[in-house]
């Protein structure tokens, strides 16, 4: 499983055992935050399948695109789509890319075991996802992100998940829990902090010289809370254990 951050990474824990008839664990889970963006995700992802994980989750939080969803509300990707092309370098390998807007469907069977284990708890959306390569903050943008592609979340990493998962012929999903809506306006000081540098927390010490911020960054503290509750209580109905089946290549 991939996250972007550590506190993501951590409404996992303790990881979740699917266990055989004879009490003993069927599947071994393991949790792996990279930080924000598709090429940490990417090189995350293929250290994880290096190691022999034999399918690939990418899990978190992410924006709402279509302004049906609320914050709180779980996403199962049907597929992903990154908005500009992708080009991931993967340790020694050629560089890997993406076309934009090509997409990447997710395991059928597995989003089906997903939504068996959460659909008894809460409310849950199949539908497609969108990668961006940059943090995605105007009403507006998302607006038209919907209407350009249909769908109904973006994140920073799926994608290259994705990517990485077709790449080594393993399955591939999706998890995302809606933290900020469409109608959300993120502060533009939070999209430089996390430009700056991805993932240094020296980057975000920038947030505390941008008072008349404050107000919209404890608003979107708030829902980034709740999203985190959302997920803790997915990984407690056991949708993570991965698909039963032999991993098999996914199509282009």
């Amino acid at each position: 499983m991939v996250a972007a951050l550590r506190a993501e990474a951590r409404s996992l824990l303790p990881l979740p055992q699917a266990l055989s008839a004879d009490g003993t664990p069927a599947v071994s889970l393991r949790v792996q935050a990279g930080g924000i963006g598709c090429q940490r995700a990417a090189r995350t992802a293929h250290e994880l399948v290096r190691a022999g994980a034999r399918a690939l989750l990418c899990w978190g939080v992410a924006g709402a695109l279509d302004p049906s969803l609320r914050c709180g509300d779980i996403v199962l990707a049907t597929e992903v789509i990154s908005d500009t092309p992708l080009h991931l370098r993967l340790d020694s390998m050629r560089p890997t890319a993406l076309p934009a807007r090509a997409r990447l469907r997710t395991s059928a069977a597995w989003r089906g075991r997903m939504e068996a284990a959460l659909v008894r708890h809460s409310p849950v959306v199949q539908a497609a996802v969108l990668t961006s390569q940059e943090l995605v903050c105007g009403a507006v943008l998302k607006s038209k992100l919907f209407h350009d592609t249909t769908a109904v979340a973006v994140d920073m990493e799926s994608a290259a998940v994705g990517v990485v998962a077709r790449l080594h012929g393993v399955p591939f999903m999706a998890l995302r829990v809606i933290a900020d809506t469409a109608a959300d306006a993120l502060p533009a000081v939070l999209q430089r902090a996390i430009g700056a540098d991805r993932g240094d927390p020296l980057a975000w010490l920038s947030l505390l010289g941008a008072p008349a911020a404050w107000p919209g960054l404890l608003h979107m503290g708030k829902r980034y809370r709740i999203a985190r509750r959302v997920l803790r209580h997915c990984a407690r109905c056991g949708c993570v254990a991965g698909p039963a089946a032999p991993a098999a290549p996914l199509a282009p």
